[in-house]
């Protein structure tokens, strides 16, 4: 058996190299029972004999190195020239690598003592047959015919067990010393070891086929086939990918090694693991001093985006968005409606993220730069080799928790004791209480489990000359309240075609078509119609339907008339379709080496119809007879650019990139309203509003901008050490005054590349270090309209005689010289490389200041307006930023950290003289008063209101303060602030403050063997939420359904409580430190675990990749909030009013399996 193995071994090999045309070739077999290779003990021979044949040779290497060496006849026996001598005291392949080189064959290490000469690469053999084998003896030596052997099938060599390759070496740093601890691995198995101390390696390998994977921490990967070698030494060296990735900015794309600004990039492969229905939801946690807040659960909800606090009071807040070269604002007012624009945008399109936030790399754009810049481009083809990849994933979506409520029978009983305390007879008899039982649980009838599925097929690829990227993309979220959803659908085009060696042309093009199926959620305190606060206060004692199967609005007991919540849920509609076209075309010109002009055209487009209706089933729609409303708006803007671009190195030590610019851009937005009430029924609904008898008056508008400006700026650098960044940028805007239409926008910024000094190159520890220094100014225009320096005119009704007319009349007063918000900051910050990279920080440390605020004023009566917009007040923010980068373990096993925290303290300078500005329409039932205010001194997002003080123990307490709400002991007691001895306005003062002290993620990312688990985590730390829904749930007014807490209300028993006595009548409630919660949070937004296919298998399947996960979403969540999640925010991108939650749509948590496959 031991015999035949190296026959079989060779047979093997034979058929699958291709040989054996015919039965006159032979395989030539040189046997020894010793098989090593190197000189045997005894034989001194210092080289081979001269002019001996290829042949002969090979037989003396055979004699002199005691080992087996296999040819054929065809290939060895033809080359007959004679061979120059070789050195025999050196290693075997030495000398077969030598003396083959010079006919071109080649040899293959079978195993230990056994050689196979393979004739040249290009040779061309046929594989069709391989004639029959005769044994053979152990004594024979020299050619032996290939008809003489015994035939060994395929089928027959399978069973036979290879013998391993031992590989042995030293692996050293870029200095030449020994790296202990790398990983040395055979590619696409699980076969490995690791260096010792001295960076030395031995390693058993199958073949000499494999590849082995040389890799540690902080330095580039490397790989190495082991061909003929026995002893294989690597040098690593420093990985400097990192510093050599481009970062896109405005404009252009630049070396991070080079960037000056403070520029956060984002991960796309992480923001692929999050199902999420837009772009900004995924960007949670990822970037430093980037606060992101979910303003609702809905499908489709919008997000809050704050990019180093906010800088205005009565502006807009949120960022300026770049797609593929187009800026838009994500506010609603380009799009004429209130929406989440950025839900039109497929995540799965993404290619990068760059968020802008200092001024050096804002100011750049000017007069919208001053909320910081989200840069996003979609993915391109490259040229090569075509590819095809599907994603997918569907998963479940439940509502994270629910809030504890009274069932049915503590609900009876809850409204007997109010009405004995106010001395009337108890509502039901104690039998009844009992019979009750546990009720209907509301929020079970209005959540449900909703499913969540995505599907993306792409195309991309091309030549050198045509390249192309198109996608088609299907998103479908059910919101876990019933009859809401939202739907995409996405298309989307990128080519590029080099015309010729100087020009280029290309277009980006997205088409989506959005359908969002609204809950009726998110409303004021005591608003009536909004399902979530309704299913929390409808009294569990009654059914969902009546014996008719109608829904049940009262109950006859208590005379109370309300909302049925699953009609709320399920008859309303409320249905907006959205369809945008987005995107570009542009040309490039290489005009001569190093300068090159763009010209590029765009568009923006979005059409909008939303059409609503109220049926009688709920109590608005019932008292209007049904409502009807259809509302359409479009939204066109238009965008040219014109960039040309220098660079150019001199003497290679001064690199300069130099950029010039115009740009123009317009929109114009219609809108028009139609409503109708009062149908004959509620079949028709919205689809036909002639058929309501009470048509109310039509609505219509047009709005248009333009922003006319001209860019420039400046990179330098000295041999990469000294970097400069210089910009300039100026804005004429069409919604400013003729005498302040244009602003100016400087900046600049410096970096110095320490480690590039001298004294920094024999650093073991910093292998990266460079400082920066940013200052410049940027604008805000946005969030006041289109006119707010205009004189408008507006209609207005007069009686002319006896009858009522319209006319136009002022209804805005003028003023010529209102201009820009202007946005100053200065940032230091600094970016460390450790241990090659392995360890990376980059800090910052930030100083904004906002002034020339656009506020409205109270103007004198006589100029016949109230109130007029000026430019007034100052904002300051400022705050730290970390993010920590490390790969703690980098073998077979992989672990990565990425982290990143900021704090950022905000605070109101001025607001034009006045002290304060109230703010926030979640108001005080009956008394109107607003519950947020704008302090000087204070940050914006502060809460007003009242101190609890306990509750009234004694009558003699009662009759100590005046409070007209308080009239017996148990009723809720306040601080008497001003101590004037009576509770009212002036004693309330700040109760808290929305503004978090510190955010943050944490991601880690742990790899094996194809498995992949992510664990990502998000949070804030020290804010507040203003939780209204408290108000109403402890009301203890006996009609609405209450919180649990109130299970433990005072009774002249029970007198050691903070929650007052049931009353019929409203006792001491308002708003006060009683909603007040802390909102600081840590959840485990993210842990997905996946598998990616070994490569022998996808090889196999003949496709590229296959990777298949499973993903928990917003799974825990660590929190003392009560409320159904702690991420909430009332009034969206209101900067006047954050933090309050009252019947908001609840955020879900998720379960989903996804599947993506590359072809």
């Amino acid at each position: 058996m031991r015999k035949s193995l190296p026959l079989a071994l060779a047979t093997g090999l034979l058929i699958s190299v291709g040989y054996g045309n015919t039965v006159a070739q032979t395989l030539a077999l040189v046997r020894t029972t010793q098989q090593i290779d190197t000189p045997q003990a005894g034989k001194t021979a210092a080289s081979t004999g001269t002019n001996l044949t290829l042949k002969q040779t090979l037989l003396e290497l055979k004699a002199h190195y005691g080992v087996d060496i296999l040819f054929e006849e065809s290939v060895v026996g033809r080359n007959l020239s004679p061979t120059e001598p070789l050195d025999l005291t050196v290693r075997l392949e030495t000398n077969l690598t030598t003396v083959l080189k010079r006919y071109g064959l080649r040899f293959k290490k079978l195993r230990s003592g056994a050689y196979l000469i393979l004739p040249p690469k290009n040779s061309d053999r046929s594989t069709n047959s391989l004639p029959p084998l005769t044994n053979t003896s152990a004594a024979e030596s020299g050619p032996i015919p290939l008809a003489g052997l015994t035939a060994i099938s395929p089928a027959q060599l399978i069973g036979v067990a290879p013998v391993d390759v031992k590989v042995s070496g030293r692996v050293t740093s870029e200095t030449g010393e020994g790296l202990p601890g790398v990983s040395v691995v055979v590619k696409g198995s699980p076969r490995g070891t690791s260096t010792d101390a001295e960076g030395r390696y031995q390693l058993s390998v199958p073949n000499e086929n494999v590849t082995l994977v040389f890799s540690f921490v902080g330095y580039a990967s490397q790989e190495q086939v082991i061909g003929n070698r026995s002893v294989i030494d690597i040098q690593l060296v420093p990985d400097t990918k990192a510093l050599n990735e481009v970062v896109v900015v405005g404009y252009g794309q630049v070396k991070k090694s080079d960037l000056t600004g403070a520029v956060a990039t984002v991960p796309v492969e992480e923001i692929k693991k999050v199902a999420v229905t837009s772009l900004d939801q995924a960007l949670q946690g990822r970037a430093a001093g980037v606060q992101i807040t979910q303003n609702s659960g809905a499908p489709g909800g919008t997000t809050s985006i704050r990019i180093r606090g906010g800088n205005s009071i009565q502006g807009d807040n949120e960022p300026l968005y770049v797609i593929d070269g187009i800026p838009f604002k994500n506010d609603g007012a380009s799009s004429g409606s209130n929406f989440n624009v950025l839900s039109t945008l497929n995540p799965s399109d993404i290619e990068s993220i760059s968020v802008l936030k200092d001024a050096s790399s804002t100011a750049i754009y000017g007069s919208r730069g001053a909320n910081g810049v989200v840069i996003i481009t979609t993915k391109r083809g490259k040229a090569g080799k075509s590819t095809i990849s599907f994603e997918s994933y569907y998963g479940v979506q439940n509502v994270r928790r629910k809030y504890p409520v009274l069932n049915a029978r503590e609900y009876a009983q809850f409204v007997n004791d109010a009405n004995t305390n106010e001395g009337r007879p108890a509502v039901y008899t104690q039998a009844q209480v009992d019979a009750f039982g546990v009720g209907t649980d509301w929020q079970d009838e209005i959540f449900r489990q909703a499913p969540i599925s995505n599907y993306q097929l792409s195309f991309s690829g091309g030549d050198e000359k045509t390249q192309y990227a198109v996608a088609g993309g299907y998103f479908k979220q059910n919101g876990i309240i019933v009859n809401s959803d939202f739907d995409r659908y996405s298309f989307r085009v990128n080519l590029d075609r080099k015309l010729t060696s100087k020009i280029k042309i290309g277009n980006s093009l997205t088409v989506n078509r959005t359908v969002t199926n609204q809950a009726r959620s998110d409303g004021d305190l005591g608003s009536a119609g909004l399902v979530t606060i309704a299913a929390l206060q409808f009294p569990p004692i009654l059914p969902v339907t009546t014996p008719n199967g109608s829904y049940l609005l009262t109950d006859p007991a208590l005379a109370f008339t309300a909302d049925n919540p699953v009609a709320l849920a399920r008859d309303n509609k409320n249905r907006n379709t959205a369809y945008r076209v987005f995107g570009n075309i542009f040309g490039d010109y290489q005009i001569i080496d190093g300068l090159s002009l763009r010209v590029s055209l765009g568009i923006d487009a979005v059409l909008q119809k939303q059409d609503s209706y109220l049926p009688r089933s709920v109590s608005s729609g019932l008292a209007q007879g049904g409502s009807a409303t259809i509302y359409n708006a479009q939204s066109i803007t238009w965008l040219n650019e014109n960039l040309l671009t220098y660079t150019r190195t001199f003497n290679t030590i001064h690199n300069i990139t130099a950029l010039i610019g115009y740009t123009q851009q317009a929109n114009r937005t219609e809108s028009s309203r139609a409503q109708s009430r009062n149908f004959v029924n509620d079949n028709l609904g919205s689809s036909n509003l002639a058929s309501g008898s009470v048509p109310l008056t039509p609505e219509s508008g047009i709005g248009t901008w333009g922003l006319r400006s001209y860019l420039a700026r400046i990179n330098y650098g000295y041999k990469d050490k000294y970097l400069l960044t210089a910009s300039f940028r100026t804005d004429g805007s069409s919604r400013f005054g003729t005498n302040k239409r244009n602003g100016y926008f400087p900046s600049a910024a410096l970096a110095w590349r320490v480690s590039e000094e001298a004294f920094m190159k024999s650093s073991r520890v910093v292998n990266d270090l460079k400082v920066r220094l940013t200052y410049g100014a940027t604008g805000n225009q946005d969030g006041v309209g289109n006119y707010p320096a205009y004189s408008l005119l507006g209609t207005q009704n007069y009686v002319f005689g006896n009858t009522v007319s319209t006319g136009l009349g002022p209804n805005q007063i003028a003023n010529p010289d209102l201009s820009w918000e202007t946005t100053t900051q200065a940032d230091f910050g600094i970016d460390v490389g450790f241990l090659n990279n392995r360890i990376t920080l980059t800090a910052d440390a930030y100083l904004k200041r906002t002034k020339d605020l656009l506020l409205n004023v109270t103007v004198p009566s006589t100029s016949g307006f109230s109130s007029a917009i000026k430019n007034l007040g100052k904002v300051e923010n400022k705050g730290l930023e970390f993010s920590i980068s490390s790969r703690n373990i980098d073998g077979a096993f992989k672990w990565n950290t990425d982290l990143n925290f900021a704090s950022n303290r905000n605070k109101v300078l001025d607001i034009g003289g006045a002290p304060q500005i109230f703010a926030g329409s979640v108001a005080n039932i009956g008394q109107g008063l607003n519950s947020g205010i704008i302090r000087v001194g204070e940050p914006l997002g502060s809460f007003f209101g009242y101190v609890t003080n306990g509750l009234y123990q004694t009558t003699d307490e009662l009759t100590a303060l005046t409070d007209p709400q308080a009239r017996k002991p148990g009723d809720r007691k306040y601080a008497d602030l001003n101590g004037d001895k009576k509770i009212d306005d002036n004693d309330r003062t700040i109760i808290g403050r929305a503004q978090p002290k510190f955010i943050g993620g944490i991601s880690n990312t742990f790899s094996f063997k194809g498995f992949e688990l992510t664990a990502f985590f998000q949070g804030v730390y020290g804010n507040n939420i203003l939780n209204a829904n408290r108000y109403e749930l402890e009301y203890l007014n006996a009609t609405t359904n209450q919180d649990r807490d109130v299970l433990n209300r005072w009774t002249p028993t029970n007198t050691n409580t903070d929650i007052p006595r049931a009353s019929t009548t409203r006792p001491a409630n308002r708003v006060s430190t009683r909603q007040i919660e802390d909102g600081s949070y840590l959840r485990l937004k993210n842990l997905q675990l996946a598998y990616n296919l070994p490569t022998s298998v996808i090889q196999a399947l003949k496709i590229q990749s296959v990777r298949v996960y499973v993903t928990a979403q917003n799974f825990l969540t660590w929190t003392s909030y009560s409320g159904y999640d702690p991420e909430v925010n009332r009034f969206g991108q209101d900067s006047r009013s954050q933090g309050f939650d009252y019947a908001s749509y609840p955020a879900t948590k998720t379960l989903l399996f996804g599947l993506n496959v590359g072809f």
